[in-house]
């Protein structure tokens, strides 16, 4: 991700402006070109354990799942428009402006902008393709979806799906055989700065400080975990999200930094997707729309002319 420094401005004060937006599409071009990432896992993970008193109830575990699925149900479609921030190696590598259009379950379209608010890289997905331009260098990409992650263009192992989810602001649910709660006594201070289709003013919720609160561990048969939910004292506001693979190792976490309420829907505001090698991105919402129209058309790319 250095090389994405020269590619547009930072949005921050102080920061360079672009010298050259034709080396800048240059870059692009070299690096989208390996736009598709598959992940593989292995072994077994270890169970977590959890002191006496510390596991709640099967059935309350359960009853919390069932919750969760549930959140935002009737949000099918949204857009937005907002900032995202990379880092590589927990350094800063940038700051452009991004749009995108969501569809329930996995149809996404997602514009990087130049300072000048055009398009500079694009990606959609329809659920059965996935499709990159590059529009600086008129470069075309498609590739069927399959279990393919937006890693190189992101710089987190996620598919189409899990953007739209989170987006959504649902919790992505992994399989799983089993689920306990645990109690956190020591949720630690969260990371990192800062209907008809229209614009509802939005209520922004600065979330859970130290308060303590709760874990949704998710478990295979064979005992090694595959998520967890990180929950607020009053189990309903979720914190944190990690996903794991089969080995144990994190896949990636969410965080949510701060929601905001848009038509009745609870949504992100802020959020951090991280990585433990240090990788990462946080995307600052400035306008959210929900309910929006969308048709098949919207998440497919075609050809430069």
């Amino acid at each position: 991700m250095k090389s994405l420094m020269i590619i547009v401005n930072c949005t921050q004060k102080g920061c360079n402006q672009v010298k050259s937006s034709a080396f800048a599409m240059s870059v692009l071009a070299i690096l989208f070109i390996g736009v598709f990432f598959f992940s593989g896992c292995s072994t077994i993970a270890p169970v977590v354990t959890g002191g006496p008193g510390d596991l709640k109830t099967l059935s309350e575990a359960e009853e919390l799942v069932s919750y969760l699925k549930n959140q935002n149900l009737h949000l099918k479609t949204f857009k937005g428009i907002g900032r995202i921030t990379f880092w590589e190696n927990n350094k800063k590598d940038m700051t452009t402006g991004i749009a995108w259009v969501g569809s329930v379950p996995d149809r996404l379209r997602i514009a990087l902008r130049s300072v000048s608010g055009q398009p500079v890289v694009s990606f959609a997905s329809d659920g059965q393709w996935l499709y990159l331009v590059n529009h600086g260098r008129g470069k075309f990409y498609k590739q069927r979806s399959g279990k393919s992650t937006m890693k190189k263009i992101l710089s987190i192992p996620v598919t189409s799906g899990d953007i739209v989810n989170i987006l959504a602001g649902r919790i992505f649910i992994d399989n799983y055989d089993s689920a306990v709660l645990i109690k956190n006594n020591h949720p630690g201070r969260m990371p990192g700065g800062t209907s008809s289709c229209h614009t509802a003013l939005s209520s922004k919720k600065e979330p859970f400080g130290n308060e303590d609160g709760y874990i949704l561990v998710l478990k295979k048969r064979w005992g090694n975990i595959c998520e967890k939910i990180y929950l607020g004292a009053n189990r309903k506001q979720v914190r944190k999200v990690e996903i794991f693979y089969l080995t144990g190792d994190l896949k990636y976490r969410a965080e949510f930094k701060r929601m905001q309420d848009i038509e009745g829907y609870s949504v992100p505001s802020s959020l951090v997707l991280s990585t433990d090698d240090g990788s990462g991105f946080q995307l600052d919402v400035d306008r959210y729309w929900a309910g929006v129209s969308v048709s098949p058309s919207m998440f497919v790319l075609t050809p430069p002319e």
